[in-house]
């Protein structure tokens, strides 16, 4: 028998991280009155009207932004203890963040205060990290600076992806949301001010549309294997070949000093062997333009392959 939940709960997420733990809170019987999803123009938005309508949750949409009156006013009818985000990439208004009784609180992939942003999964693999973390927090108005509630750390795997790691940290943020919203039934939820991160890290979480995707060759094998890694499947670490745009998604390090400039393939024939700044990269996964993805020596046949060839950046 499900144990009665009475605390009312106002949802607000896009996908995936809040479809999993909107399934998560449904099959515990967790109170949801309301789920705000994404504005229509935003690609998730059928999946999570869809979803969350399947679940017979109440939608309370907005046209444009969070500040209309008629969505607020929507959101303060419904009455609800608390407001629980799970991925969004808006600034909630100090309007919206008052309604609820209690606030909002929402969960950040990382180990707040470091790597605030909207994608730390990358930027966590990319600076050679051991471990990180899951973070639940209340919100304010700017972006993952609210108290910390709770945080759960792990640690990283020897050839973590940003897409193994995507999946990981939803299922752990839905559990976590889950102890929570059982916790804050009957009691009121400890918080405790963020403490001073390195910045360095707080700025490095930015997303991969306002960076650059391409394979810079000088650096070392061991810093490209991480970037080719971080960006692998979602966004895809890129090079150029004759004009194409080619996308590696993994490789292996080859500790071996080499005389060529960086960027060139020293090897084709079974395998890739590319110059980097220091040792040497050999891809196993590529993707040739919007062709065709094959291992390495499917590529070397198909787009004729040869030593002393450079992959550049155009």
């Amino acid at each position: 028998m499900k144990k009665k939940y009475e605390k009312r709960i106002l949802f607000i997420g896009m996908p995936d991280m809040a479809l999993v733990c909107l399934h998560k809170l449904n099959e515990k019987g967790i109170n949801i009155i309301g789920v705000v999803p994404p504005p229509k123009e935003d690609p998730t938005y059928s999946l999570m009207v869809n979803n969350a309508k399947s679940m017979g949750y109440e939608l309370v949409e907005y046209e444009k932004n969070l500040n209309e009156k008629e969505f607020l006013n929507k959101i303060r009818n419904l009455n609800a203890d608390l407001g629980v985000v799970a991925s969004y990439n808006k600034k909630f208004p100090k309007e919206l963040l008052r309604l609820p009784k209690d606030g909002f609180i929402n969960l950040h992939p990382s180990k707040l205060p470091d790597y605030r942003g909207a994608n730390p999964y990358s930027h966590v693999i990319i600076n050679g990290e051991e471990e990180s973390a899951i973070t639940l927090h209340f919100m304010d108005e700017e972006f993952d600076t609210g108290d910390i509630i709770s945080q759960y750390r792990f640690s990283l795997d020897l050839n973590e992806t940003m897409g193994t790691l995507f999946y990981r940290t939803n299922e752990m943020c839905a559990s976590m949301l889950y102890e929570a919203l059982d916790y804050y039934e009957s009691h009121e939820f400890p918080r405790k001010p963020q403490p001073l991160g390195n910045e360095k890290k707080r700025a490095y979480a930015l997303s991969f549309a306002k960076r650059n995707v391409f394979i810079d060759w000088n650096k070392s094998a061991v810093e490209i294997e991480r970037f080719i890694r971080a960006l692998n499947p979602f966004i895809g670490a890129v090079t150029m070949y004759k004009g194409y745009v080619v996308r590696i998604n993994s490789a292996k390090i080859i500790k071996q000093k080499h005389h060529y400039a960086p960027g060139t393939i020293i090897e084709a024939k079974k395998n890739i062997k590319i110059a980097c700044g220091k040792d040497i990269i050999m891809p196993e996964c590529l993707q040739y333009g919007g062709f065709f993805i094959s291992n390495a020596k499917e590529f070397i046949e198909r787009v004729k392959l040869k030593k002393g060839d450079i992959f550049d950046n155009g």
